[in-house]
């Protein structure tokens, strides 16, 4: 539990087009602007706020741009710590953007240096395909954040925390760094992808030996109720990872075992967290796992302590006939 208050600076990278300026604070909209620009946001929340309520925009206090060496000199000065990368999903602004990271960033309760990478949603609830669009022209600026992490700032670990459509930029910006012969020596700790929206066909044909190479570790959390998942695949055919390969409505653990197509594309690499069981207030939040508090409780774990599944408050899901590291949220 986060017993204090939480007051604490997250840097940003966007490729977002800079809107006006509304009493003293950077906004962005949703249009891509064609280059990145960088700054620092402040983020306050009191000690009596509720650990699982969702943290709204009064929290961001200051949103400030600054000029790339004063933001590579922040990543500089923090360099002794963790770096933790957070990446938005589908149809979110500059400010739900923030709002999330903050609230992650605050469940983790870590000293570490916590970063949102913004690319250029649409913002639009009919703007899929926009978004899908737009994802490998943003995929350009997580390459280069990578790579000047890597070479320059160098922190003790990385670590990248996705959502949705998130986890495909990531996909695409790893497959670009292991084709790159003048890059040495990347490896990211951990890559953590929530509800991911990543086509099967994309994961099988290209994004594997990335991952393999580039990844020490690897966690999933998904869930069989996804909606918004599932309403991706009927309408515009993304047979996503995050989605089991035989839906119906009558899903149970037996049938989600196709959850463990991951493990025979990766062995020994990947942990599956499958948060079917935990409650969900609306449609929208079954997507939206990360704002769970078994999710954020888990993740508390995971990264803090570094613990691995088996330490953690999960349970290990034995019916399938081949040995797997596929783990159940309890109810």
């Amino acid at each position: 539990m986060v017993s204090r208050n939480f007051n604490e600076t997250i840097g940003y990278v966007t490729d977002r087009k800079a809107g006006s300026v509304v009493d003293g604070n950077v906004t962005y909209l949703g249009e891509y602007a064609g280059q990145v620009s960088y700054g620092m946001i402040n983020v306050e929340v009191p000690q009596h706020h509720p650990f699982s309520s969702a943290i709204d925009g009064s929290a961001i206090k200051k949103v400030d741009s600054i000029p790339y060496p004063a933001f590579l000199q922040f990543l500089h000065d923090q360099s002794g710590k963790p770096l933790v990368i957070w990446i938005h999903g589908y149809r979110a602004s500059f400010p739900l953007s923030t709002v999330h990271c903050a609230q992650v960033a605050r469940a983790l309760n870590i000293d570490a240096n916590v970063l949102t990478f913004d690319w250029a949603s649409n913002e639009s609830v009919f703007g899929y395909t926009r978004d899908v669009l737009q994802i490998p022209h943003s995929t350009k600026h997580l390459v280069d954040l990578l790579e000047a992490i890597n070479n320059e700032v160098k922190p003790p670990k990385i670590i990248i925390i996705a959502h949705s459509l998130g986890c495909r930029l990531v996909c695409l910006a790893l497959e670009k760094l292991y084709n790159d012969p003048n890059l040495e020596n990347l490896k990211l700790d951990h890559v953590i992808f929530i509800a991911p929206n990543v086509d099967r066909e994309d994961f099988d044909q290209n994004f594997k030996p990335a991952l393999q190479a580039l990844v020490n570790r690897l966690t999933i959390y998904v869930a069989s109720d996804d909606n918004v998942l599932l309403l991706g695949k009927l309408l515009y055919n993304v047979d996503s990872i995050g989605l089991p390969e035989r839906f119906s409505p009558e899903t149970n653990l037996d049938e989600i075992q196709t959850f463990l197509y991951y493990e025979k594309q990766l062995p020994g690499k990947i942990d599956l967290v499958d948060v079917s069981f935990s409650s969900k207030e609306d449609f929208l939040k079954k997507h939206r796992l990360f704002l769970e508090r078994p999710v954020l409780e888990d993740l508390y774990w995971l990264i803090r302590d570094d613990y691995p599944a088996a330490k953690r408050h999960l349970l290990k899901y034995n019916g399938s006939k081949t040995s797997t590291d596929y783990w159940v949220i309890p109810p």
